[in-house]
């Protein structure tokens, strides 16, 4: 039973890590309002943290911008989507879940929008559910992700061999939203690989470690250093 009357302190300190301020804050995503607690924005974001920091700035200084102003007070969100936000909300509130899972293309806004405002756990769980966890997703749509993210080479190297390796062309449409060192770097990989491809006597285990080859030659050796991450 609960001791109706605890001792009293003169001046009790505030717990390290649960301790949290007890305020909504507003936001404005596209044409939608959210009303969202601000711990998890602020302690998983500097970015964030900078972000409400100046509101704070602008609010004591009574300069706020227009924007603000129209929309009741809520801090717009420019360039993020209702369904980035709602997915990062959905990771921060329920990723507890023995079960949560989420469909890919809210893993893919997860990832846009923790990239964008540096969200590193969030960042590294929805790479894995992007790139190990997504059969849906093809390889060139992969690829274009991972370059879209900055997510490390390591990710794609399935992919990478697959587009190696298939022998129909690589078209156009699945060109466009590709770099031009990776579509070079894809060429050129193509290239060795058919010569890999044309000798006498190969068997499919060594064509599979040739396009294994060819992708370390390619990207892994000269990208190790930048392909460092948080993410394991």
């Amino acid at each position: 039973m609960l001791d109706p009357s605890p001792p009293v302190y003169t001046e009790p300190k505030k717990h390290p890590r649960f301790s949290f301020s007890s305020g909504l804050i507003a936001f404005q995503v596209e044409d939608t309002c959210f009303n969202v607690h601000e711990h998890f924005l602020s302690t998983y974001s500097s970015v964030f943290r900078g972000l409400l920091l100046q509101k704070r700035k602008d609010e004591k200084g009574d300069n706020g911008s227009a924007k603000n102003a129209r929309n009741g007070g809520a801090t717009y969100l420019d360039g993020v989507t209702v369904l980035e936000f709602e997915s990062l909300l959905t990771f921060f509130y329920e990723s507890w879940k023995e079960r949560f899972s989420m469909p890919t293309a809210n893993w893919i806004a997860l990832l846009a929008i923790a990239h964008r405002f540096q969200f590193t756990d969030a960042e590294c769980r929805a790479r894995r559910e992007v790139f190990q966890r997504s059969p849906s997703l093809d390889s060139v749509r992969k690829i274009t992700i991972a370059e879209k993210y900055s997510v490390p080479t390591r990710f794609i190297v399935p992919a990478l061999e697959e587009l190696i390796r298939r022998q129909e062309p690589l078209l156009e449409k699945e060109l466009v939203d590709m770099s031009s060192e990776m579509i070079a770097h894809l060429g050129a990989a193509r290239e060795k690989y058919v010569r890999e491809s044309s000798r006498f006597f190969i068997s499919e285990k060594e064509l599979k470690r040739a396009a294994t080859d060819i992708v370390k030659s390619e990207w892994l050796t000269e990208n190790a250093s930048a392909s460092s991450s948080a993410c394991q």
